[in-house]
């Protein structure tokens, strides 16, 4: 079986060779579940393939250390007609999620196997088979078990600390004598940037595209937020029309002018500019945030990954 390019029953080639390097075969994506269930805190994690049986079987678990593992295995794989994009070629396949007890290492076996649930003649691409795995396991799970999520949590924390960080922090210090300083703005810049430089001193957090994606969410928080702190610290007016103003300069439909001082550079802001740089802030901070991935596409898609990978 070739799970790229399979012509009925008849296997044109090693799995291994064929379909584990390419960006959308169903290897790929079924590998995607499994680096989620690595971050919910499973210790190990395998992926087998049956050429014979036209099988894939992923074996996740030992969390926190109770011998208790989960298995999910298609059998009967088969493409349908083929497209010229393969993440949209539909697949058939019997799908069973098992939970598995007792790991025995000296025969291999396990004491107990529960089947969870059993679906025969499941159709689906291979782009939604991580979803159809993480939706049955969190359905069938035990209730001590972690959920798999089907994004990247650490992602939506480090964003969300970027936005409180600019909401508060910065605000605050907009809101201090310093901003009165001709490089002041220079000093603002740093501090947009300054806690997550340090994600750039490890290999696996260095991005350049997400450190200005991060300070870019940081930014526009801090424009958004600043008149409110401002009030909290007792640095700007506390009334009703004041804040309606603020906002509606935010927004495009105020009035006047401000400058900002970048050393000897001075940049004067409306607000229908005011307006436009939240929308092109936050669509670039998006962009650059998925900027990687995209680069990862034209350069040839997901890395390789091999059989029997295991998290330590």
């Amino acid at each position: 079986m070739d799970l790229t390019k399979n012509t009925g029953k008849v296997m044109e080639s090693p799995l291994q060779e064929n379909y584990v390097k390419k960006e959308n075969s169903l290897y790929n994506h079924i590998y995607k579940f499994l680096r989620g269930a690595d971050k919910a805190g499973y210790s190990y994690t395998d992926l087998h393939t049956d050429e014979k049986n036209k099988e894939i079987a992923l074996t996740f678990g030992n969390y926190k250390g109770n011998n208790k593992y989960y298995r999910i295995r298609l059998s009967d794989i088969v493409y349908d007609d083929v497209t010229e994009d393969n993440s949209k070629r539909t697949i058939k396949s019997n799908v069973n999620i098992e939970k598995l007890i007792g790991y025995n290492e000296t025969n291999g076996k396990y004491d107990n196997i529960q089947i969870l649930s059993r679906e025969n003649g499941v159709r689906t691409t291979p782009r939604q088979y991580a979803k159809l795995f993480i939706g049955g396991y969190n359905l069938n799970k035990d209730e001590d078990l972690p959920k798999i999520r089907n994004y990247d949590l650490s992602k939506v924390l480090l964003y969300s600390f970027a936005a409180g960080y600019g909401a508060t922090a910065v605000s605050a210090v907009d809101n201090t004598s310093l901003v009165n300083n001709a490089y002041y703005g220079l000093l603002h810049l740093g501090m947009l940037f300054a806690p997550f430089i340090p994600l750039q001193f490890s290999k696996k957090t260095r991005s350049l595209p997400q450190l200005l994606s991060l300070a870019l969410v940081s930014w526009t928080a801090n424009s958004f937020f600043y008149y409110p702190i401002g009030m909290l610290m007792g640095h700007t007016a506390d009334n009703l029309t004041d804040i309606i103003n603020f906002y509606k300069f935010q927004i495009g439909l105020g009035s006047g002018s401000y400058v900002d001082n970048y050393g000897p550079v001075a940049l004067k802001v409306s607000s229908h500019a005011k307006a436009l740089s939240y929308a092109g802030r936050l669509g670039l901070a998006g962009f650059l945030s998925q900027f990687d991935k995209i680069l990862n596409k034209f350069k040839g898609g997901e890395k390789e990954v091999k059989h029997g990978k295991q998290f330590v």
